[in-house]
């Protein structure tokens, strides 16, 4: 936990830091949200589709001996 915290971090300080790289990102997600809209009901199926298949493979893996 203390080390994905740790990942986030230091993502978060170098977008910070980094006003180029920041945009991009920002650019990246405004473009990201605005094809969710353009194909509206069909992107949030796709999307809940994903959440779920990441979510059965995070228990999956949890639940598995060490």
């Amino acid at each position: 936990m203390i080390r994905a915290l740790s990942i986030f971090g230091f993502g978060a300080l170098f977008l910070i830091i980094s006003p180029a790289f920041r945009g991009n990102v920002m650019d990246g997600i405004s473009t990201g949200f605005g094809s969710l809209d353009k194909y509206s009901p069909w992107s949030y199926v796709a999307c809940a589709v994903i959440g779920l298949i990441c979510v059965t493979f995070s228990l999956n893996q949890g639940s598995r001996p060490g």
